[in-house]
């Protein structure tokens, strides 16, 4: 899976120096535009690089952590003999999902670019103590019961894997005190305020304004601008060719009106072709587009999931506004059932 971040020529030149000093204890990097890029790098705290330099200098991390912001740290643990480099990525619990999620989907590309054959640990924390705290690494090391962790018995391309369905499944299911639109309560002014937010253009708010009675909209999220655009307006759709209109590789926010009714359908199609980092930000925006649209003036009852436009036929938008009286009120946002089940 691929966020479409690459290593910049300054973190190449960085790393280099980093890799051939062992004076240096921490190299932070973070991404900057489509880009991997260096921070400062920090010194240990003593003169030896031992053992115990490792724990001593963990303390001057908290210079680089800050509350909300992941960040990736390149650290060098000297051992009894030598010394060896851990590939941390730090994504606090409470970051902004846009964020959390293009740190978790880049964290392989890290450490593949600069060789993974230079990180024998790789390490994932959500907070602070995980990082700053002894025992955390001695846990790490295997020095306390229970050391080993599932996570070190991962292959690479597994740990990054992971760390993506972590940030999407919050990003899907929302946590207690955080309402992050993503399958959570759409209703105004749930949860604890916690949204993306994203600029939206004049023409995609004038779409879905004047969506009319068999209209149908189409917004996506700009990549290079990360705003909201609109993509097409239609008239006189019928519902049996609303999936004919919509992308089959990129992800859409489409807003139906249903022939004859008033009902406002919000399909959201996300492909499972698309990359990773549209994936990302259409995901963590979503409630975005919904917002807008009901700020518009719009009165969104109906929504529809799917990874394939085919999966959005005349039936289930005719279940989903007029729901058989024997299957009861509609499924709301479910995924439609696959074939066949």
């Amino acid at each position: 899976m691929q966020s479409g971040i690459s290593v910049s020529t300054e973190l190449h030149d960085a790393f280099a120096r980093f890799n051939s000093d062992s004076s240096l204890f921490c190299l932070p990097v973070t991404i900057t535009g489509e880009t991997l890029t260096p921070q400062t790098a920090i010194p240990f705290s003593g003169s030896s690089s031992s053992p115990e330099d490792f724990y001593s200098s963990l303390p001057q991390l908290s210079t680089v952590l800050q509350p909300k912001t992941p960040i990736y740290l390149l650290l060098r643990r000297p051992t009894a003999s030598s010394s060896t480099l851990v590939a941390l990525t730090h994504i606090p619990y409470n970051a902004p999902v846009r964020p959390k999620m293009l740190f978790a989907s880049t964290r392989s590309t890290l450490v593949r670019e600069l060789g993974i054959e230079k990180f024998p640990l790789t390490v994932f924390t959500t907070e602070e103590d995980e990082i700053l705290g002894k025992n955390a690494w001695l846990e790490r090391s295997g020095e306390l019961a229970g050391g080993v962790k599932r996570e070190d018995m991962m292959s690479e391309k597994e740990r990054g894997l992971e760390a993506v369905r972590k940030a999407e499944a919050e990003a899907r299911s929302g946590t207690p005190h955080r309402d992050i639109g993503i399958g959570g309560t759409f209703g105004a002014g749930s949860g604890s305020g916690m949204r993306v937010s994203m600029d939206v253009d004049d023409a995609a708010k004038t779409a879905v304004r004047e969506l009319q009675d068999g209209g149908l909209v189409q917004l996506t999220v700009d990549g290079p601008t990360e705003s909201i655009k609109l993509v097409d307006a239609q008239a006189g759709v019928d519902a049996g060719s609303v999936a004919s209109h919509i992308s089959s590789t990129s992800p859409r926010y489409s807003f139906y009106h249903y022939p004859g009714s008033d009902v406002v359908v919000f399909v959201y199609t996300c492909p499972t072709g698309s990359t990773i980092k549209e994936r990302m930000l259409h995901a963590s925006s979503r409630r975005t587009a919904i917002t807008v649209a009901e700020n518009e003036g719009l009165k969104i009852l109906k929504k529809i999931e799917a990874s394939s436009p085919d999966e959005i036929t005349a039936e289930r938008l005719q279940e989903e506004v007029d729901p058989p009286k024997d299957q009861g009120a509609s499924r709301g946002f479910a995924r439609p059932r696959r074939p066949g089940r």
